[in-house]
């Protein structure tokens, strides 16, 4: 900085600063994407998740400008192609990473990336935006190369993150240690497949009501990629795992392949989608989109084994009738809890039903006039039904601290 005067040497130091926010905020996206249960537990997984994708955009912001704004206080519009500028390279490079995670993650569909493809992809992509980022900042400025302290702090960070890294390269290994056995295989409604697990161990998997898990199949049958699920048990059951499944892309339309004494492993349990998060007595809302009722099962099973006589509301939309997984179950569970109330849509008219057709502003009014604004509301199914679900929830006044959603994929 001592060379620069005037609107150089604010251009320099604006470009540095930009430079130190995106390595901090690359920095944090391993801890926001590990599967970090201590970080679940106060966050929850899916909005950890959420906030590694919205740093993603701003990492990517910041990557652009950094150079821009350093560039400008050197009187350069080009880095000069000499060795002694080979750090300056290492962060163009780091650059092209930045952008190459970014658009194969968000674009990945469009691509026609299999997520098979696209994960360990995305993990070796991560890990090298780590390496040279690390290089880059120790040999680009005199700020690290000639003081202790910075680089020292560089060093520690560089350690922390190596050190998370392996923990979380080593989640497998650890759910190793409990592993499960597929005992039942079953086919459920259109589409659907539920799987049961049963431990091979003592170790118990303590989970509640609402919560996911990320399994990985052992079969000759399916491919091992793990893939995260809401469990549709109850713990209130036994040990066994349940996993209710629908077919809508290439690897869970081969779920139904998966044979009796084919082996699992489970991590988790990941989320804070569940009543047992609130004060008994809380009014509960739930609406659900097709196999979205998964975690809402959980918890209704829970609640019916449990004696609940609080009051809920339960709007389930579906295709069709056909499209209902455990339709049977859900009449006994609405005999078990007294506070239960069962409205089923179906978004194609059959047989002239009171319930067909998309649950819109009005209709969600009517089924919920009823219900205190303080009632806790878990909202589940499709994205684009949720998303909408949530806004006219707002504008029907509940508050949006009491609005719970649960987004599947991962």
């Amino acid at each position: 900085m001592w060379y620069k005067f005037g609107l150089d040497k604010t251009s320099l130091r604006v470009g540095k600063m930009l430079g130190l926010a995106a390595g901090v905020l690359i920095l944090l996206q391993l801890p926001l994407a590990g599967r970090f249960t201590f970080l679940d537990r106060v966050f929850s997984m899916p909005g950890l998740i959420r906030q590694h994708r919205m740093h993603a955009w701003a990492i990517a912001a910041l990557a652009l400008t950094h150079p821009a704004f350093v560039l400008y206080s050197e009187k350069k519009w080009l880095i000069p192609w000499e060795m002694r500028y080979w750090p300056e390279w290492v962060g163009v490079g780091l650059l092209i990473m930045i952008l190459l995670v970014l658009v194969t993650s968000y674009w990945r569909k469009r691509m026609g990336l299999a997520f098979h493809v696209w994960a360990p992809l995305h993990r070796f992509g991560g890990l090298l935006i780590l390496v040279l980022l690390i290089a880059h900042v120790l040999y680009v400025s005199e700020s690290f190369t000639d003081n202790l302290i910075p680089r020292l702090a560089v060093m520690v960070a560089a350690t922390i993150l190596a050190l998370a890294w392996l923990w979380v390269r080593s989640g497998w290994i650890r759910a190793s240690r409990r592993p499960y056995q597929v005992t039942r295989v079953e086919t459920g409604a259109a589409d659907a497949i539920t799987v049961t697990l049963s431990p091979l161990s003592d170790k118990p998997f303590a989970y509640v009501p609402g919560q996911f898990a990320i399994v990985r199949f052992k079969s000759p049958q399916l491919s091992s990629e793990p893939h995260p699920f809401t469990l549709s048990s109850s713990p209130s059951r036994g040990a066994d795992l349940q996993f209710t499944i629908r077919a809508c892309g290439d690897w869970t339309r081969g779920v139904n392949r998966l044979q009796s004494g084919d082996r699992a492993l489970v991590q988790g349990p990941f989320g804070r989608f569940g009543h047992l998060f609130l004060s008994p007595d809380r009014e509960l809302i739930m609406i659900a989109g097709g196999i979205g009722i998964t975690p809402m099962l959980s918890m209704l099973r829970y609640m019916a084994d449990k004696n609940d006589p609080r009051r809920i509301t339960l709007i389930w939309s579906n295709r069709t009738p056909q499209h209902m997984v455990f339709a049977d179950e859900m009449d006994i569970l609405s005999a078990k809890l007294t506070g239960l109330r069962l409205i089923p849509m179906f978004t194609r008219n059959t047989d002239n039903n009171s319930n067909a057709g998309r649950l819109d502003r009005s209709r969600l009014e009517t089924m919920i006039r009823d219900h205190n604004r303080k009632a806790a509301v878990y909202v589940c199914g499709p994205p684009l039904m949720m998303k909408q679900i949530t806004i006219d929830l707002k504008a029907l006044g509940y508050p949006s601290r009491f609005i719970h959603t649960e987004m599947f994929g991962y």
